[in-house]
């Protein structure tokens, strides 16, 4: 096969390559979950302030992704590659000797910003690179890259904080890293055609001022309340912003981010429901480990292990969705998906001190079998009534719904736990007057604060299931 300027290359090496990469910088997407208790008592930081580490990050993603569309277009890819890369790297760099959680922060964003490249890039790639009668099991593989790692990513971290420090979450991913750019160089080659064009600045601008302010509002929940200034300013200006950001796309003939899509129901509809899957399941991950580090004393490799089982089977049951959806259709298949995730989420909102460790496993792993029957197979049937150049916007903009969804769901979660636990806690005087029934009553706060999350986490799983009601049948289509 030869690439775009007429030279051979090795696709399997390329592909190698592009896989390795991807790993390495979706491990990190949800890798510092297990993580949180030991920075909260590290920086004396709250829950609220913590999670920022997943917000931001997840936040910054999502504006990436609509942004990489423009820079496959206009770029080679081993440009783009090796640029992705670098990000990362630099953003480990700075996490990894951060002198306080500021900098841990900052270096996660810069982290984002190579993860937001490299995710639809690879899909691109896949598309281009091979032909129709290979592209479905390629795109599963490319699937269980991009879905699997962060799935891991919580046992992994678990397991370097149990033999090391916090800093070696961002230290162990240096070398591999290296080597993923050394590869880089040799193997990944210019296979996408180079079709030069303008970016739209302010579109960037207002994209990015609305959706992180909006994110912002939601994160100071936890802090300061429903009723403080920083909340609502921040969620009304990220409004107005979004709705400026709208209002310049629609008209636009050639849009940096094709909003006109929305208005076909069976996409807007598709896209909802795996980007509410998804901020379930992230909302789990994210609330799960500090009940099982901070109710139940596990270390965070442990808590880890609590939820591998799940992250297999998801690895597992994404390889076949795929063909479960051309037997199916979408709309049972979702179904299925969303009901099995309320169905496992639903239980965790009823958990206490002695919950068995099985329970929680088995009920994780149902969730994640609905979370990856919903995720690749929905996200195909969101295309249905796309043709032409709109499949890859459509691919933006179900991306870009995606992160930012997940975004403020897991800031909502994140807000309600600091939230609640804050308005039970005992007062601090009763920890030396009585320190038994202090004691009692701060792990009644906690687990209010982890059952009010969780509830919330059932919610979007109910809201998923109903949508799901609604996603347009393929196999009807084509009896039709």
């Amino acid at each position: 096969m030869k690439d775009t300027s007429g030279r051979p290359f090795n696709r399997i090496w390329l592909m190698v390559t592009l896989m390795c990469g991807t790993f390495c910088t979706a491990l990190t997407t949800n890798m510092l979950v297990t993580a949180y208790p030991t920075l909260m008592t590290r920086f004396n930081i709250s829950s609220a302030t913590v999670q920022w580490l997943t917000t931001g990050f997840l936040l910054v993603m999502g504006i990436m992704i609509p942004i990489s569309a423009w820079l496959i277009n206009n770029f080679s890819l081993r440009t783009i590659y090796l640029t992705a890369l670098s990000f990362f790297l630099a953003g480990l760099v700075i996490s990894y000797t951060a002198p306080s959680f500021a900098m841990i922060f900052l270096g996660r964003l810069v982290q984002a910003i190579g993860v937001g490249i490299t995710f639809p890039t690879i899909q691109t790639v896949l598309l281009v690179t091979f032909p129709a009668d290979k592209r479905g099991s390629m795109m599963g593989l490319g699937g269980i890259v991009i879905g699997l790692a962060p799935a891991l990513g919580p046992t992994v971290s678990g397991w370097i904080l149990d033999n090391a420090t916090w800093r070696d979450l961002f230290g162990v991913m240096i070398p591999p890293v290296i080597l993923v750019l050394i590869l880089s160089l040799i193997f990944v080659r210019p296979v996408i055609p180079v079709k030069k064009s303008p970016i739209d600045t302010l579109a960037i601008i207002l994209s990015t001022i609305g959706f992180g302010s909006l994110l912002y509002g939601f994160s100071e929940v936890g802090e300061h309340g429903w009723g403080s200034v920083s909340v609502i300013s921040g969620i009304v200006v990220g409004l107005i912003f979004i709705g400026l950001f709208a209002r310049h796309e629609w008209p636009q003939a050639d849009p940096f981010l094709n909003v006109r899509l929305l208005k076909i129901p069976s996409f807007t509809i598709a896209s909802f429901v795996t980007a509410l899957s998804n901020t379930a399941m992230i909302g789990i991950q994210v609330v799960l480990p500090m009940y099982l580090q901070q109710v139940r004393g596990l270390s965070p490799f442990h808590s880890g292990l609590m939820i591998l089982p799940g992250a297999l089977v998801y690895g597992i049951v994404s390889l076949i969705s795929g063909n479960l959806y051309d037997r199916m259709g979408g709309r049972r298949l979702a179904l299925i998906g969303t009901f099995l995730l309320t169905l496992g989420t639903l239980p965790f909102a009823l958990l206490t001190r002695n919950t068995p460790y099985s329970y929680i496993i088995c009920e994780y792993t149902i969730l994640m079998i609905g979370v990856a029957l919903v995720t690749m197979p929905i996200t195909a049937a969101s295309s249905i009534d796309l043709k032409g150049l709109q499949l890859s916007h459509g691919t933006a903009v179900n991306s870009t719904m995606r992160q930012v969804t997940t975004s403020m769901g897991t800031a909502i979660l994140g807000s309600v736990l600091a939230n609640v636990m804050a308005n039970h806690i005992p007062a601090h005087s009763l920890l030396t007057s009585a320190p038994l029934a202090y004691q009692s009553q701060s792990y009644a706060a906690a687990m209010s604060g982890f059952h009010a999350a969780f509830l919330v986490a059932t919610a979007f799983g109910i809201i998923d299931l109903v949508f799901a009601i609604f996603i347009k049948d393929h196999r009807r289509e084509v009896a039709a």
